[in-house]
């Protein structure tokens, strides 16, 4: 997984008890990588520009709470791709979190 996309998941996990974090990463983790190819190369490109838009927004302080900041906007965005992807990794963080407890809790 890209950093980005790493950083961007571990944000949306800050609301999850700490223990069950590394399991619900795993997953999403997991789940991206048995994406079909021409998904995973969307999903890499987005990565890749909302990078370099959030570094410019943020070009000191990107924390956490920022992040989550972009992630809400973006998730509200007329950009389609944009869109698509904060509901893309939002979605797999809450399925990680609701529909498989056990498998995160390990």
């Amino acid at each position: 997984m890209l950093s980005f996309r790493r950083r961007v998941v571990a944000a949306l996990l800050t609301r999850v008890e700490p223990e069950r974090r590394t399991a619900a990463q795993a997953y999403v983790d997991g789940a991206l990588a048995v994406m079909p190819e021409h998904l995973k190369l969307g999903v890499a490109a987005d990565s890749v520009l909302l990078s370099v838009w959030a570094h410019a927004v943020h070009p000191f302080d990107l924390t956490d709470e920022a992040l989550l900041d972009l992630v809400d906007g973006w998730e509200r965005s007329r950009i389609a791709p944009v869109r698509q992807y904060a509901r893309l990794l939002g979605s797999l963080v809450i399925f990680a979190q609701n529909e498989y407890p056990e498998d995160v809790a390990a």
